[in-house]
């Protein structure tokens, strides 16, 4: 059978399912694996615990091993979690200890380990404050970097860091300069974006120009080569959204008869779903292309309203639970989709390498794909939008 007729049959049967039913039979799944790792990690101490007491050793008993921090902006969902499952699986490959950080912004961050298991140990940092939604954005930036200096006091010896901005990145690898006791300087790999900050080690991301031209090219598909297309997205500051941006008009520019609104500005999902409103309030809108999470769900939300998600297309990008529900539901025509598992473990990967003074890449390019109501359970994308699934 070839891998078409394979990618078919998956196709067809997922025209069964429903992701919120998948989302929890995941979820029920997990408290057992938590409880498959405490045993395996039970049975382990009672092995060293053994050996010991028989005088038994290993010459690498006393080795030390990598310690990375793997350090996400607060409450980035489901790729937060998948980079953190790839940090994981290449830090047990490579006998590293990977310490995840989520930084809430407060005044009173509490540390708490998670249980131990075969990778290392887990802190978060909670936050005191309960309505997370009201904090500004430079607040989120300050914890960021303060959880990067708590991570580097623990004695991380490498940074994985998703930053939240440039400004954030510069204080980070400032950090990570200053802090190293030995004069060695840490590794600072940085994930899903690209800044012009001098200091970082490598870059690991999507070509943001490339899945441009795909939504784009995608969006120009939709509508038959006419219409009015507008892009939603946040401030003009983000390289990678300018990229994002660069590609989809690149696309575009090669259909003279659809017109492109100047870019507008929103930075949160209630403040995209306005910027939504407003647009088809005041002019005649084809299609909405939307360059990241909040302002996909943003126009999403204003469509539903409308009931008029069958008229208006929408292209846009990340793989958070409800934008899957909504792609199945075909409020989403298309997203396009980066591979936060591969970010995690090529980052890992990369961090160990600089430290065991290996060849490190200065920019890894991650797979985007293009993902429809037609072939998200495909068997690629299914690995793609659900890597936790094994």
């Amino acid at each position: 059978m070839t891998d078409n007729q394979v990618n078919r049959n998956d196709a067809h049967r997922g025209k069964g399912l429903n992701i919120r039913t998948f989302w929890k039979k995941v979820a029920a799944s997990f408290p057992g694996i938590r409880k498959r790792r405490l045993v395996t990690l039970t049975a382990a101490s009672c092995c060293l615990l053994i050996c010991s007491a028989c005088g038994l050793s290993s010459p690498d008993a006393t080795a030390v091993p990598l310690r990375i921090a793997l350090i996400t902006p607060a409450g980035t969902g489901e790729l937060a979690e998948a980079i953190r499952l790839g940090a994981e699986a290449a830090a047990k490959e490579n006998g590293a200890e990977l310490i995840t950080v989520e930084a809430y912004p407060s005044d009173s961050d509490v540390y708490t380990p998670a249980i131990l298991d075969s990778v290392g140990s887990q802190i978060q940092v909670k936050q005191a404050n309960a309505d997370r939604g009201t904090l500004s954005r430079s607040a989120r930036e300050q914890a960021q970097v303060k959880a990067a200096a708590s991570a580097l006091k623990q004695g991380a010896s490498a940074l994985l860091v998703d930053p939240l901005s440039e400004k954030a990145l510069s204080d980070i690898i400032q950090e990570a300069q200053t802090t190293n006791s030995d004069g060695t300087i840490v590794p600072v790999i940085v994930l899903n974006d690209e800044f012009p900050v001098k200091g970082i080690t490598s870059f690991i991301s999507m070509d943001n120009v490339e899945a441009g031209r795909q939504a784009g090219q995608a969006m120009a598909e939709l509508l038959e080569g006419k219409g009015h297309v507008a892009l939603l997205g946040p401030d003009p500051l983000n390289s990678g959204l300018i990229q994002r941006e660069q590609g989809v008009m690149e696309a575009l520019v090669q259909y003279p008869n659809i017109q492109v609104e100047p870019k507008s500005i929103c930075n949160t999902r209630d403040g995209c779903w306005q910027t939504a409103k407003q647009l088809l309030d005041q002019q005649e809108v084809d299609g909405f292309i939307s360059l990241q999470e909040p302002a996909s769900l943003g126009a999403a939300d204003e469509l539903n309203r409308r009931k008029s998600a069958d008229k208006v297309r929408i292209v846009g990008f990340g793989s958070e639970q409800q934008q899957l529900e909504q792609l199945q539901e075909g409020v989403f025509d298309h997203l396009i989709v980066q591979n936060g598992y591969s970010a995690g473990y090529l980052g890992l990967n990369q961090a160990v390498a600089r430290l065991n003074n290996q060849q490190v890449q200065a920019r890894v390019l991650l797979e985007t794909k293009l993902v429809s109501t037609d072939n998200m359970f495909w068997m690629d994308n299914q690995k793609l939008l659900f890597p936790f699934v094994q």
